[in-house]
């Protein structure tokens, strides 16, 4: 099998040598540098070769390749510094980065606020059954919970810290749910969700009483319970319940919204 160099190099020899051509030897040259950077070779933070260094490795043009620097930069996997320190940095993708892209699309699909809740309320349970499944969850998981859980008890009559550390409690038990595909998939969604919470939290979160906010603590204790006694199947019946009820709050009124990728800030 051919390396992606050798590949770029016979591409560059091709007696077409339009601007058709050069597009696609510079996808090529960008691809090879993907995967350098996707497999970790270019680690987040290093600077690439140099251009003069890369024109000979891939046997191409200054223009082609800055063509495919340029497709790198656009997918946010390297920064171009100009002036005396001039350089590509790379960056490693992130579930950020991910999120991001995730929200775009939803916003741009007009996806609303109720199918965006349906999809946390059936797939955050999961991580919760996940949760409960792991032999070292009394290490891995209940310690960061029950931090979090102490912190929110504390906060019941301060509305906008109570969402704020609600929301931090939900994205632990993803973070420990131990599958990486998980933790990636419904991250995007928790970082989503959360936009919007905080909108409605700013709007609204007052109205709701402290009674209501006791309950919600109520509730994680008895989800922190579960998970600790290992059953998964009450921890996911539980949790399911749990978050159609906290769903309630900031949806009342405002489901049939779409969704704002960027919520305006306050």
């Amino acid at each position: 099998m051919s390396s992606p160099s050798a590949t770029v190099r016979t591409d560059a020899r091709s007696s077409d040598s339009g601007p058709i051509r050069y597009a696609a030897i510079a996808e090529v040259v960008a691809a090879a540098l993907r995967r350098r950077i996707l497999d970790g070779e270019l680690a987040d933070g290093d600077v690439i070769p140099k251009q003069d260094e890369l024109m000979a490795e891939f046997d191409v043009g200054r223009t082609t390749l800055r063509q495919a620097i340029r497709i790198l930069e656009t997918e946010g996997l390297i920064t171009v510094r100009r002036g005396k320190v001039g350089g590509s940095v790379v960056h490693s993708p992130t579930p950020q980065d991910a999120a991001r892209m995730f929200g775009m699309v939803m916003h741009a699909r007009h996806v609303t606020l109720d199918d965006l809740a349906q999809a946390l309320r059936r797939l955050e349970p999961v991580c919760v059954a996940l949760c409960t499944q792991r032999p070292d969850r009394t290490t891995a998981v209940l310690p960061r919970l029950r931090e979090v859980h102490e912190r929110m008890a504390a906060a019941i009559g301060d509305p906008l810290a109570y969402i704020r550390l609600s929301r931090e409690f939900h994205e632990a038990i993803v973070a420990g749910c131990g599958n990486q595909t998980m933790q990636v998939l419904l991250g995007m969604v928790e970082t989503l969700w959360a936009r919007q919470e905080q909108t409605w939290a700013e709007q609204s979160a007052a109205d709701v009483s402290d009674e209501i906010r006791a309950l919600g603590v109520r509730e994680h204790q008895e989800l922190i319970d579960l998970i600790a006694d290992g059953d998964d199947s009450a921890a996911y019946r539980f949790a399911v319940r749990h978050l159609e009820g906290a769903h309630a709050y900031p949806l009342r009124g405002h489901g049939a919204r779409p969704i704002d990728s960027d919520p305006p800030t306050h």
